[in-house]
């Protein structure tokens, strides 16, 4: 019976030990999860937890401005509204969508179908023009609401298009200095974290940034008057000859800055998406085409300047006509003797022939190269055009004959133009460019732009000069190329009273890829030159693709060229000088025409 207690007291102790030995487990089970989740998992859960009452926005900065070379605003870009819904805040999508219809243009139907989404969130209608932005603000409804975006704006509706290029719905660019720049211009998006409250408002934290990060304005040597006379020009000298489209481009002679450059149908950037892409090419610099016979002023300083051929040499043209193997080369009028000046100034593909024969083909070869064909001249232009230079290797004997006046060979209109410019400046070949230079949010300017290594990866303004040819060669040839304006020539409708216009026509056979020749009803008529020849100011390219009227560059591109330079020099304060024409281009009489 003494045993019994006992019993009851260790059953007792054995129950509480086991209930504290539980609590302490529990205790330590706890402990251990607060350990994992406040010390090991802390990372993970604060994240979660900012993910629960925190977003980010993100904010796009305004593009960069695209200045023409005196700063006159060629795009821009300016903040408008668009509109967006919350399907489940609207009190009536019907009816909101009867509102909203005829102030946004939208069909009833599609735009009642959005607004009945089961989505929190959808676009209505992006960047409103101020107007309709307005009325909708009447409406005050319940659901809708405005985001501030930026839209790209082309002040100037469809000047320099194809040049520009324009930018897409969400501001990034697609084509043209656009696209090219888009790393300058388009600056870098910044994101910033807001706090979720109720109602689906938010409050800025303390984070959010106090600048959008720094975006760059191109500044063009385009000038916008200069411009203008080209546009002009190109347009009426287009359509009076019934032609397919043209290119123009003007360089500064001295400079290489590409002071205007237009192709003819154009487009207005503001609404791209209602042309065809053909129409956002731009030909001036992105097409290649077969020069013709501005191409003989090359063969022919290449041949002098090797001493192939010499100022006082003559050369038969075989009265008209040449045959190479099975092939037959004919001028457009016979002519017999004619000396180098002749050669030029009547246009003689024979004969070019002949000079540029009397080279071998890997000398006459890295002549073309060194005129800067076959190799994109790094202008800033976008998208510019390699054009095609056959390998000297794989010439035969009548690619030798064709290349030497202009045919075989594919050349893009900014190619050709700063090859003749190297005329206009002692034998060197100047580098084209479009950016003057670029300008920071201040107003800095900049010429060039490196990276975190200092690394240059962009680089504005002029290049370095290549030598080509000899100074003589260069001036003897610009005299050449002043006699095709004048009497005899073949771009006298070029000539401009009071001024001394050196330049070189060209007509050029379409080749015909299904019948396999060149085609014997359409040409390619363009006209290069610069003026004043005793001081070049500006040098000039027209090109204009199937004209029906005429297909000579004498007769089509020539008066363009004629009536862009004239207005040029006028405008420039380069007066005329009455002792500088030559009478001979104002006589009246029969001219070839090339």
């Amino acid at each position: 019976m003494n045993q019994f207690p006992r019993f009851q007291l260790y059953s007792f102790k054995t129950r509480l030990l086991t209930v504290l030995t539980f609590f302490g487990i529990c205790f330590l089970a706890v402990l251990g999860r607060v350990f994992y989740l406040q010390i090991l998992k802390a990372d993970y859960y604060v994240e979660k937890a900012k993910s629960q009452h925190e977003r980010t926005v993100t904010l796009e900065p305004r593009r960069g401005k695209i200045l023409d070379k005196n700063g006159r605003i060629l795009a821009i870009s300016i903040q408008l509204k668009s509109l967006f819904a919350k399907p489940p805040q609207i009190d009536s999508p019907s009816e909101t969508a009867r509102l909203l219809s005829p102030i946004l243009n939208i069909p009833y139907h599609k735009l009642l179908n959005e607004l009945k989404s089961k989505r929190h969130f959808v676009w209505i209608k992006r960047k409103l023009p101020p107007n309709q932005t307005k009325l909708v603000q009447k409406l005050d409804l319940n659901g809708i609401g405005f985001i501030e975006e930026f839209r790209r704006f082309y002040p100037n509706g469809n000047f320099a298009g194809q040049l520009l290029g324009y930018a897409g719905i969400d501001t990034q660019g697609l084509e043209g200095l656009e696209n090219k720049y888009e790393s300058l211009l388009a600056g870098k998006p910044t994101a910033y974290i807001v706090e979720k409250e109720g109602m689906f408002r938010t409050v800025p934290l303390s984070n959010i940034p106090k600048k959008i990060p720094d975006q760059y304005s191109l500044q063009l040597t385009i000038d916008s008057t200069i411009q203008h006379f080209a546009e002009k020009a190109l347009r009426e000298g287009v359509i009076k000859s019934r032609a397919d489209r043209g290119a123009v481009v003007a360089l500064h002679a001295k400079t290489g800055a590409i002071l205007a450059m237009a192709t003819f149908p154009g487009f207005d950037p503001n609404r791209y998406q209602h042309y065809s892409r053909a129409h956002h090419l731009n030909h001036a610099a992105t097409v290649g085409y077969e020069p013709g016979s501005t191409f003989k002023m090359i063969t022919i300083a290449a041949g002098l300047n090797e001493g192939q051929i010499s100022p006082d040499q003559e050369f038969f043209c075989e009265d008209g006509e040449y045959k190479i193997g099975s092939n037959l080369i004919r001028d457009t009028s016979p002519h017999g003797i004619m000396s180098l000046q002749q050669v030029l100034k009547k246009s003689s593909n024979i004969c070019a022939a002949k000079i540029g024969m009397s080279m071998p083909p890997s000398l006459f070869h890295d002549y073309i190269i060194r005129f800067g064909f076959g190799q994109r001249p790094n202008s800033g232009v976008a998208a510019e055009a390699t054009g095609r230079v056959i390998s000297p290797k794989k010439w035969q004997t009548i690619d030798h004959a064709n290349i030497s006046f202009g045919q075989a060979i594919l050349v893009s209109p900014l190619q050709m133009v700063s090859a003749a410019n190297v005329f206009a400046n002692e034998g060197e070949w100047v580098p084209p460019f479009i950016v003057d230079h670029v300008l920071d949010k201040n107003g800095n300017k900049l010429m060039k732009i490196v990276d975190a290594e200092d690394k240059v990866i962009h680089k504005f303004g002029a290049g370095v000069r290549n030598p080509v040819v000899e100074p003589s060669v260069a001036e003897l040839l610009k005299k050449y190329l002043i006699s095709v304006t004048h009497k005899g020539g073949t771009a006298k409708r070029a000539a401009i009273k009071g001024y001394q216009v050196a330049g070189k026509t060209g007509t050029s056979q379409i080749y015909d890829q299904q019948l396999g020749r060149y085609s014997k009803t359409r040409y390619i008529a363009s006209f290069v030159g610069f003026a004043p020849a005793s001081a070049p100011l500006v040098t000039v390219l027209v090109v204009v693709e199937q004209p029906r009227t005429s297909h000579y560059g004498g007769t089509v591109a020539a008066p363009i060229f004629k009536e862009i330079v004239q207005r040029t020099l006028l405008f420039k304060d380069v007066l005329p000088f009455p002792e500088e024409h030559n009478a001979e281009s104002t006589s009246q009489g029969k001219t070839a025409t090339r």
